[in-house]
């Protein structure tokens, strides 16, 4: 039992993996490509591009480290391999580098869109600095101090709960009160960017306005031996609080604009996760000492039911949620110019992955709890492809019709700056990036070379 409970809670990781690389490299070609669009939009849709490459590397080095873990105990593997062994190996730091490149990463993407903070002619060589200088700093102290200082780092991700929330609020009110119908693009955009960035959390948002979350901190420094400063654990708990907060601000917004103008699908998305949120709470309360077990005696295996509700929700939305949101707001929110000289046929192959990958991942979980025969599964996802590639043209048009920019719905209601940025500064960008994932990579082979946490 504990074997199948393991394999369902790494099924979507792969693919995972390789949807987000795919995605993401797909992506940069695509808003490389789209050169009409307003500096910012262009900007950002390269900062999400390399955000879901980051994830997507980030998920092999956990496969690789989930796969390890399965083995122990097999004959095939040596006396000298233990858990230990693989949470102080190139794989773990690789995995934490790739983080503290993603957090250095999404730093700066509420600085720029939608509504750009920094309107000068630099803005991108600054941001290239920060986020290498950022990275530069944070990878290899993560590593160094055995990520005792998590609850620092995560500061990172901040600028996104300090800087959209206000700016969701301003072109909300600036929607319903005053009638400016151009806000309803910045505030949907905004908050759809706060839902592709932190959605995997905002199911939690209960347990973390109540504090109930901290049992999981707890049991998870326990089980991974990660011990936390104080400051890391005080920080912690601040980001808890943002986290729940932030997710408020968002449903009671979108549920006045429902009542105000209407339902619509991210009022429907939003109500899912405020649903999903109040279930995990009492889910949590029942398996509280499950969850407090790891800090008072022996750690005690997690009820299937608990497991199956996990995948369900968070391994969902952080797999397959996020890619869908961010290519979502690519595609709609004018960061690609679709109709470029080869970029019709990428984003048919986008959008095909997008909906086979969803529908194949789906089926896989709905086999976990049912027992259902995979040749019925087979079929599933075989009826399922020949519907996407029959109707492939028609989704594609579907998703992309009604497309809307934000970045010239900020400069119509409160006006920016006339920004012109050359195609060579994004270029010099994507290869900033590009050496930042190099350096992660390299720290992560050389500390382990080094032994530096041999016992």
């Amino acid at each position: 039992m504990a074997d199948e409970l393991y394999e369902s809670l790494n099924e979507l990781l792969p693919v995972a993996s390789v949807v987000h690389i795919a995605l993401g490299a797909m992506a940069l070609v695509l808003v490389h490509r789209s050169s009409e669009r307003e500096w910012n939009e262009r900007f950002a849709g390269i900062i999400i591009s390399w955000m879901m490459v980051m994830l997507g590397i980030q998920y092999v080095f956990s496969t690789l480290i989930d796969y390890r873990i399965e083995q122990l105990g097999t004959e095939s593997v040596s006396v000298f391999f233990t858990y230990e062994s693989i949470f102080y190996s190139w794989m773990t730091y690789g995995q934490s580098a790739m983080e503290s490149a993603f957090y250095a990463s999404i730093s700066i993407l509420p600085l720029i869109y939608p509504y750009p903070l920094i309107q000068k002619k630099n803005a991108v060589k600054v941001c290239t600095l920060f986020v290498l200088t950022a990275a530069l700093v944070l990878i290899p102290i993560d590593i160094f101090t055995e990520f005792s200082f998590r609850g620092v780092k995560n500061m990172f991700i901040w600028t996104g709960f300090i800087v959209w929330t206000p700016v969701y609020l301003r072109f909300l009110f600036g929607e319903i009160l005053y009638g400016e119908e151009e806000a309803r693009a910045i505030s949907s955009v905004t908050a759809l960017l706060m839902l592709g960035a932190y959605g995997q959390t905002y199911i939690f948002w209960l347990q973390n306005i109540t504090g109930l979350s901290s049992v999981y901190f707890s049991r998870w420094v326990v089980e991974d031996f990660v011990a936390q400063t104080f400051l890391s654990s005080s920080l912690s708990m601040v980001q808890l609080a943002l986290v729940g907060t932030t997710f408020l601000v968002i449903f009671m917004g979108e549920s006045w604009r429902a009542m105000s103008r209407g339902f619509n699908t991210l009022n429907a998305v939003v109500s899912l996760v405020f649903v999903t949120g109040v279930l995990w709470y009492l889910l949590t309360i029942v398996n509280y000492g499950d969850a407090e077990s790891c800090v008072l005696t022996a750690c005690q295996a997690w009820d299937e039911n608990f497991v199956d509700w996990y995948v369900f929700t968070f391994q969902v939305a952080r797999f397959l949620g996020v890619p869908l949101i961010f290519m979502f707001i690519l595609l709609n929110y004018n960061m690609v110019d679709t109709a470029a000289d080869g970029s019709k046929m990428i984003t048919r192959i986008m959008v095909l992955l997008l909906l086979l990958v969803a529908t194949s991942s789906l089926i896989e979980m709905i086999q976990i709890i049912l027992p259902i025969p995979e040749m019925i599964t087979s079929a599933l996802f075989a009826a399922g492809v020949v519907v996407f590639i029959g109707w492939e043209e028609r989704i594609m048009d579907q998703i992309i019709t009604e497309t809307s920019s934000a970045a010239e719905s900020v400069k119509e209601l409160v006006g920016t700056a006339e920004i012109r940025i050359q195609d060579g500064e994004f270029r010099f960008f994507s290869m900033s990036m590009t050496a930042m994932i190099c350096y992660a990579l390299l720290i992560a082979i050389l500390f382990d070379s080094m032994g530096i946490h041999t016992r």
